[in-house]
């Protein structure tokens, strides 16, 4: 028996040609099956759990379901490190200051380094 981490995409419930109810969970990781109306109950779309797996190759079978572990909390040194989300969104807000900049000051003359320092000015503004 073995320990996975998997992201639960679906939960289906089925019927073995003998007529016992079993549930088909889709994962990240592949398929798996359950016979225990308990083990499926715990298993939601778009979770996330810690399952134990046992059966063969062709016929995975989740048997129990494990409390998943917490993700560690990021260490506070001084102000916050932005998210992933927050980075992508200051990026996303320099490039448009950078193309405003460079709009405004086509045909101007300035050295590209000028119209930089202009974009920050304008960035500046922007997170303010």
């Amino acid at each position: 028996m073995q320990r996975q981490t998997v992201h639960v995409l679906a939960v289906e419930q089925r019927q073995s040609q003998s007529g016992k109810t079993f549930w088909r969970v889709r994962t990240d990781s592949g398929v798996y099956f359950t016979w225990e109306k308990a083990v499926a109950d715990q298993l939601q779309p778009g979770t996330t759990a810690v399952v134990s797996i046992n059966g063969s190759a062709d016929y995975p079978k989740i048997v129990a379901v494990h409390e998943a572990p917490e993700p560690p909390e990021p260490a506070s040194e001084g102000s916050p490190s932005p998210t992933p989300a927050g980075a992508r969104e200051r990026r996303m807000l320099r490039m448009s200051a950078l193309r405003a900049a460079a709009e405004v000051l086509h045909g101007s003359g300035l050295p590209a380094d000028q119209v930089v320092m202009y974009a920050d000015e304008l960035l500046r503004w922007l997170e303010a």
